[in-house]
């Protein structure tokens, strides 16, 4: 047998105006409390999903003329529903999503059930309206809905009331879910390229209208962790470190007055022995005088911690230049010397030539010489073969 939802209404009597009695129709739901009533429509909407089931495995061989009005009422009693759900902190009114429901429900069985209803003195029979639709549209509606919640239980939004619209009498107006999750984003974006560095974006936004987003990977977030993580060792070292100062400083003036307040008590002490202890007072003296200036500089330090860093910055700056101005001097030297040796051999060369130049001029007035020499000899060879040559002819 199919199964069927019933509401039993008892019967109530009330006095007309004539004085006769006459029953009155009141529904049990009509006490209930809202957490009931959404059970027990959940319950019978189940029931009408295995109903409809029921009888479209019976009217398969029915022609489909009236299955789209019967799916938009189904799609109607859905969104009705959905609405309850989403509002049922606030079911005031005439906009109501139970009024609605309501009229979705009376709407439906006026249009489906013709026959008249019939009264009973003791019990009222009334069928919920079905209608054959789609089993998996309410299925996938609630699987959306526990999807939903379990993203917003992990991103701590409540899903008590409807995200999207405010109420101001129990709790403040909530963020939807992408639009946080955008900003986690954002902000771990940020983060992560002051402490990183800027990295490649992603061309796949995260919503329709939001600008692309960074790409977050494990390396960045193991990076960014460890950044953080020495950041804060160092930051718990210079607290410790500071700490102990202010201690060793308030120690050495502590014993300091304490060795101001004591009295010598003893004034036949040696000569020798007194040239053993001042020394060492003496150096406590002044290592007490030095700490005591660091602890009185530590103010100063600490109002300028705000400018350290772009200090810090300039100072290796000027350490590069310093660096790179002391390799310029060096290779300066460097080609200082070797001007200085060049000069040397350029000198050398001159002196060297100017020794060639005296042996070349040398032997030129040798080889004058030896041509005035020579010359009176060739001409009287000459001569003599002149002669000699007319003698033969």
């Amino acid at each position: 047998m199919k199964r069927k939802a019933y509401k039993n209404k008892n019967r109530r009597r009330r006095r007309n105006e004539n004085g006769l009695e006459e029953p009155e129709d009141i529904s049990d739901s009509e006490d209930e409390s809202l957490e009931r009533k959404l059970a027990r429509l959940r319950r019978e909407v189940e029931e009408l999903k295995d109903e409809m089931a029921a009888r479209q495995t019976e009217t398969e061989p029915e022609a489909a003329e009236g299955k789209e009005p019967t799916d938009d009422g189904v799609l109607e009693l859905s969104r009705a529903l959905d609405n309850l759900y989403t509002s049922r902190t606030d079911n005031t009114g005439s906009h109501s999503a139970a009024t609605l429901l309501a009229q979705k429900i009376a709407t439906k069985s006026t249009s489906q059930t013709a026959a008249p209803s019939t009264q009973n003195a003791d019990v009222t029979q009334q069928p919920e309206p079905t209608a054959p639709a789609s089993s998996g549209v309410l299925a996938h509606a609630a699987a959306f809905d526990g999807r939903l919640a379990l993203i917003e239980a992990a991103m701590g939004i409540s899903s008590s009331s409807n995200p999207f619209v405010s109420d101001g009498i129990s709790e403040p107006a909530l963020q939807p879910v992408l639009p946080a999750v955008d900003h986690l984003t954002s902000r771990l974006t940020t983060l992560m390229n002051i402490l990183v560095g800027p990295n490649p974006v992603s061309a796949v936004p995260t919503m329709g209208s939001a600008p692309p987003s960074t790409t977050v990977t494990t390396p960045h977030l193991e990076t960014l962790s460890t950044r953080v993580r020495k950041l804060t060792a160092d930051t718990e070292a210079l607290a410790s470190a500071r700490k102990r100062a202010v201690d060793a400083a308030k120690a050495a003036q502590n014993a300091r007055i304490a060795s101001a307040a004591i009295e010598p008590s003893d004034m036949s002490v040696s000569s020798s022995s007194a040239t053993e202890v001042d020394p060492a007072a003496t150096q406590r003296d002044e290592q007490a005088t030095k700490i005591q200036a660091l602890y009185a500089t530590l103010p100063t330090i600490q109002s300028l911690h705000p400018i350290l860093p772009s200090v810090l910055e300039r100072l290796r700056s000027l350490r590069a230049i310093h660096a790179g101005a002391a390799q310029a001097s060096e290779s300066l030297d460097t080609l200082e010397k070797r001007q200085a040796d060049m000069a040397r051999e350029i000198e050398q060369w001159r002196e060297g030539l100017q020794v060639v130049e005296e042996k070349m001029g040398q032997g030129e007035a040798a080889m004058k010489s030896n041509i005035e020499f020579v010359e009176p000899w060739v001409r009287d060879l000459e001569a003599r073969l002149d002669r000699l040559e007319g003698q033969g002819a």
